[in-house]
């Protein structure tokens, strides 16, 4: 089997890898549910870390704990890497002048890219069938737990550093699919799709929910710090997600997830917002 990665390299695949190294949260993710844990040469650094990691604690301690780094995946000798498309490009052309083969994955920008891109990581690790059942239980989860309403709500995301997420991310498909409408969709974003956001907008804008970040990083007290300016900050009471008090703190793990486990987002912001307890 061939398939061609992110950065449009071709990577041979005459059977299924053995032995895999997974260098992103994603594959770390996905693989997690797809192998056996033997089967991993490494995995992240971050996949034991509380704040960016739904799998904190979940994978076993006996797999090596690895970044990007080419000395030590060349001594391991994986018949695969999975490594995200913005990994160092030095390393992973280092790695694969070793003759190590290394597939950059995507970053998808919706629910259905994300269902496929778990398929096509069974179908290179030949566990099709498992990776088949995962997008059926994401599909079953959503059908079963989303609660639904017949007025939209207007939701923002509204970080510390001012800005708020454009359809350009995974924010819009995660509002999408929980039923509320993104009020900066469609604004210019940069490469990461957010747009700023100044106090005069969010005036402007009046968002009936706003989520703000659930942890800040390099700062332990920052995202309670935050959350209480927002709250108490004169130039935004007239907001109406404010003025009832609907903003709420979304987890760091949760916000940064697009694999199968993007569906424990989705359901976390319906249910903040429609009034039942978030997972």
């Amino acid at each position: 089997m061939t398939v061609t990665d992110a950065s449009g390299t071709a990577v041979d695949l005459p059977s299924a890898p053995k032995k895999i190294s997974s260098k992103s949260l994603f594959s770390d993710e996905v693989l997690l549910d797809l192998i056996e844990p033997e089967q991993f040469s490494s995995v992240t650094n971050l996949v034991d870390d509380e704040h960016f990691s739904v799998m904190a604690g979940k994978m076993p301690s006996s797999i090596l704990r690895l970044d990007l780094n080419v000395e030590r995946i060349l001594v391991n000798q994986p018949d695969l890497v999975f490594a995200a498309n913005w990994s160092d490009a030095s390393r992973v052309e280092q790695l694969r002048a070793a003759g190590i083969k290394v597939f950059l994955l995507p970053t998808p920008s919706s629910y259905e890219e994300i269902k496929q891109l778990i398929k096509l990581v069974g179908k290179m690790v030949d566990e099709q069938n498992k990776a088949e059942a995962m997008v059926t239980e994401m599909d079953r989860r959503l059908e079963e737990e989303l609660i639904f309403t017949s007025h939209q709500y207007t939701v923002l995301d509204y970080n510390s550093w001012g800005t708020s997420s454009t359809r350009q991310s995974t924010w819009q498909l995660i509002l999408d699919k929980a039923g509320f409408k993104n009020l900066v969709s469609d604004l210019q974003a940069d490469k990461f799709g957010q747009t700023p956001m100044s106090k005069e907008l969010l005036v402007a804008l009046n968002p009936e929910v706003l989520f703000v970040p659930g942890w800040i990083y390099g700062d332990e007290k920052g995202a309670d710090n935050f959350m209480n300016q927002v709250m108490t900050d004169p130039a935004l009471r007239g907001i109406d997600a404010i003025k009832h008090g609907d903003v709420y703190p979304i987890p760091e793990n949760l916000r940064g997830t697009y694999s199968q486990h993007i569906v424990d987002t989705i359901l976390f912001v319906n249910k903040a917002v429609l009034g039942a307890p978030a997972p």
